[in-house]
């Protein structure tokens, strides 16, 4: 049996999701078939490197380095046709797409895996086009709103199964009209580093005597930022020996980095191979999660586990009444902003100062509930028929 994943982008390429598809790959490889396709590498320091059990190909897409906004609009169409063209030459028997480039890739691989008889697997990651919506973004106003929506629709309608992250998005999807038969909840495991292992940059290591909060990953515009930063900022004359740190690039790292200009003690550090990056975070006191309001209904930070796997303490700016906040909150992982405000945040993270969390505990969290092998066995059940109920 023949399963082609696809994603626009995929390792060596620094994507999270790119190096949870090739985990997922290389683990379902000895049961099926496994072939992904995907784009041209943005890292060209990096070698396309073939994988043994999984056959990568890859299409021609423009550099995105100039012009990027333009740039990465025409790679989204590039990379849909030639996506739907290798459908068609290769005819597989399962077709996976996620959600990034949002709408088009997914709806191109669902239509032509209708034609060729193949059955599809929407892997949603975020809920497109109300992500933009919510955030404010130029696809979320109308009419491309209407038009991505109604794209979406027909893929959710064509898809065999549409798996996604939490009770909350698996709502929304629901409310939209999919059928509660095929949609599935499966969230997403600790990314996995397939590089040599190399310390970070001494100057990023954590200072002795020092207590870091950390936040890892994108710093975009619909996780709230500015209210997390502005509450954890509060509390630094309070407590000397307190720093935040702010690992990754996004819209908002050059605003961020203004606002905070002339204080020491919040500190910003470049995007860093996960091998790095897993180093910081696990040295990291406390690690934090936002998400700017209702955004909880359309995406769920996949950092998380990534936290929880490497036993960090957590403080989430996110809807109290967030599947997310529960999880934090229910299962001793750290603490959930009561009050979305920046005093809410810094009541607590004084909390969390106050009475740290057990790391054992939370690594022990992890390893019941978000497990590698319970993945693959899900996948495994799901394409080869053997699923008897869905969430």
């Amino acid at each position: 049996m023949k399963l082609l994943m696809t994603h626009r982008y995929f390792w060596p390429d620094t994507s999270p999701y790119g190096a949870l598809m090739r985990s997922i790959a290389e683990g379902l490889s000895d049961d099926l078939d496994v072939s992904v396709f995907t784009a041209s590498l943005v890292d060209k320091s990096h070698k396309s490197t073939v994988l043994a059990d999984v056959q990568v190909t890859r299409c021609s897409v423009l550099p995105e380095n100039r012009f990027r906004g333009l740039a990465r609009a025409i790679n989204t169409i590039i990379y849909s046709v030639a996506l739907f063209f290798h459908v068609l030459r290769n005819r597989p028997d399962w077709v996976t797409a996620a959600t990034f480039p949002p709408v088009l890739a997914a709806w191109s691989a669902s239509l032509s895996a209708r034609l060729v008889g193949a059955k599809f697997v929407y892997h949603v990651q975020d809920i497109h086009p109300e992500v933009s919506r919510i955030s404010g973004g130029r696809l979320g106003t109308a009419p491309a709103y209407q038009i991505l929506r109604w794209l979406d629709n027909q893929t959710m309608r064509r898809a065999f199964a549409v798996v996604t992250l939490s009770q909350d998005m698996y709502k929304t999807l629901i409310a939209r009209g999919v059928d509660p038969a095929k949609c599935h909840v499966l969230n997403n495991f600790q990314q996995e580093h397939f590089e040599t292992s190399v310390q970070p940059p001494a100057e990023l290591v954590k200072p002795d005597g020092m207590r870091r909060v950390i936040f890892a990953g994108n710093l975009g515009r619909f996780q709230n930022l500015e209210t997390l930063a502005d509450g954890i900022a509060s509390c630094l004359p309070e407590f000397p020996d307190l720093e935040l740190f702010f690992l990754g690039s996004g819209a908002l790292k050059n605003t961020l980095r203004h606002r905070y200009s002339s204080n020491d003690r919040i500190k910003f550090a470049p995007f860093l191979p996960l091998s790095q990056a897993n180093i910081l975070i696990a040295d990291a006191d406390i690690a934090l999660v936002s998400l700017s309001e209702g955004m909880h209904r359309v995406a769920y930070p996949s950092k998380l586990l990534t936290y929880a796997g490497l036993g960090v303490p957590m403080l989430a700016l996110v809807d109290p009444k967030s599947d997310l906040a529960r999880t934090v909150k229910n299962n001793q992982l750290g603490v959930a902003v009561s009050e979305q405000t920046a005093e809410g945040v810094s009541h607590a993270l004084k909390q969390l100062l106050s009475k740290p969390m057990h790391r054992d505990d939370i690594q022990r969290w992890y390893s019941q509930n978000s497990d590698k092998n319970a993945a693959l066995t899900f996948w495994r059940d799901l394409l080869l028929g053997r699923m008897s109920e869905t969430c």
